[in-house]
């Protein structure tokens, strides 16, 4: 990924929990498989780190096709998406992504809305499958149901 020069989005992830000594904190975070900074670029492929449904699991790869705002993403309102009407996070499609649209892509962001990776995936029946990969919350709690320790983080790794 560090050959790509690509546009890039940093995914700083959001960190709880209830033990307070930093040392056995981060020591407990340090085994979730999702990182605190995430430095993600179009077109570097990617591997999710946590199970999405049955066909899209821990370990299965993609590449990232673009960065979309989660509120427009496959509806008629997303300015690149060729789902028009989908409506649902995480839709999946087996058509290309078509162009023209990266002005008003880069204009979001530039407001501040938060943009999040498409990734393709090539599932092994030969389809393309496109997904938003959204943040997810790994944690450790005891038994009362106190969280330890939590991280929010998109869940793809490169």
């Amino acid at each position: 990924m560090n050959q790509l020069t690509t546009e890039q989005e940093i995914f700083q992830s959001i960190d709880g929990g209830m033990i307070q000594d930093l040392a056995q904190r981060e020591k407990m975070l340090a085994n979730f498989m999702a990182p605190q900074k995430l430095t993600l670029r179009l077109g570097a492929q990617v591997m999710l780190i946590k199970n999405s449904d049955e066909m899209l699991v821990n370990g299965s790869m993609g590449k990232i096709l673009r960065f979309a705002d989660p509120a427009v993403y496959g509806t008629p309102d997303d300015p690149e998406s060729v789902m028009a009407g989908a409506g649902v996070i995480g839709a999946a499609s087996s058509t290309t992504v078509g162009g023209g649209a990266a002005k008003k892509t880069q204009n979001a962001a530039a407001v501040g809305v938060k943009r999040y990776p498409v990734v393709e995936f090539d599932l092994h029946n030969g389809i393309k499958r496109r997904m938003l990969i959204m943040p997810e919350i790994w944690k450790v709690e005891l038994p009362s149901g106190e969280v330890q320790v939590s991280r929010t983080q998109v869940y793809i790794s490169i």
